[in-house]
């Protein structure tokens, strides 16, 4: 069931990457127009997606399921980065956010979806929302070695950490939000995708060799993102008595999704090798078409 899901956002993936690879190719997006491309996503997009996830009906037991996926991703999340921090530290920073971070929004949202149903993108949502507050923290810390990416100031006036912010506050004030803003909200949040994949697309065109591809570098980081890590994070969700099977299930199955393609604008943004964390996405994402399905079923057996 997950593996068609799973194909058909890879596919929806590689045309939107298309796009973006004949704009650049065309030049009619420029070198500074795919820097803007990327501060929008940042800035703006992705906290617009993180707001609207938190618009729904506020109830007790939605509470607790709120806290519970948070505190299972946040777990994940732990364990992801202590684990990449480990194998790679501050030699290859790169390799070390690819392996960190998943791509728990454009993949971990479809797959939670179709496994579980509606109810798997709620519980998902938190996952997204502490996935984007890491990147713009630690993994930026990773990334330029900039101790002021994880100072308190910087975390209080991130973007995504305001969103989170007013996240919560629509969830547990039960504000009626008005339509016109949830339409908003809908609207920007709908870019994310198109708006990553199509700057993906440019930075393959940048590409200096499809060779590149075949870099000996990106194997172990994608066996580390695909496999290592995701077993980790089942072993420990295992040994949890938690007993929202549902819940749990979703949470893991972003876990296991693939590096994230937000790698490919951060490494830009903050002047990093840009094209390396391109090849990590692509390569990440064609193998993920077996791993997740595999680790799926494992997880379906045992939890």
């Amino acid at each position: 069931m997950l593996l068609p899901i799973l194909l058909r956002q890879i596919a929806i993936m590689a045309l939107l990457v298309a796009v973006g690879w004949v704009l650049r190719r065309k030049e009619f997006l420029t070198e500074q127009g795919t820097k803007d491309l990327g501060a929008l996503l940042l800035r703006v997009v992705i906290p617009c997606v993180i707001i609207k996830s938190y618009i729904v009906p506020y109830s007790r037991e939605r509470l607790l399921e709120l806290a519970l996926s948070a505190g299972l991703a946040l777990l994940g999340f732990i364990a992801a980065m202590v684990i990449a921090y480990a194998v790679y530290g501050k030699r290859r920073r790169i390799e070390n956010f690819a392996a960190a971070f998943c791509n728990a929004g454009f993949i971990g949202i479809p797959l939670a979806q179709a496994a579980i149903g509606e109810e798997g993108v709620f519980y998902v949502a938190a996952s997204v929302a502490l996935l984007n507050l890491f990147q713009w923290t630690y993994g930026v810390y990773i990334m330029t070695d900039r101790r002021d990416a994880i100072r308190a100031k910087t975390i209080a006036t991130n973007p995504v950490v305001i969103a989170i912010i007013i996240g919560m506050l629509l969830f547990f004030s039960r504000a009626e939000v008005p339509e016109i803003l949830t339409s908003t909200l809908g609207y920007i949040a709908g870019m994310n995708t198109p708006v990553a994949m199509i700057l993906m697309g440019t930075y393959l065109a940048r590409l200096g060799s499809w060779r590149e591809l075949l870099d000996r570098r990106a194997y172990g980081c994608v066996l580390l993102r695909l496999v290592v890590i995701p077993a980790v994070v089942l072993a420990l969700f295992w040994l949890l008595p938690v007993s929202n099977t549902a819940l749990v299930m979703a949470v893991f199955l972003a876990a296991a999704t693939p590096v994230g393609a937000n790698i490919c604008v951060f490494a830009q943004q903050n002047n990093c090798d840009y094209p390396f964390s391109v090849v990590t996405v692509c390569l990440s994402t064609v193998l993920s078409v077996a791993t997740v399905p595999l680790l799926s079923s494992l997880a379906q057996a045992i939890l």
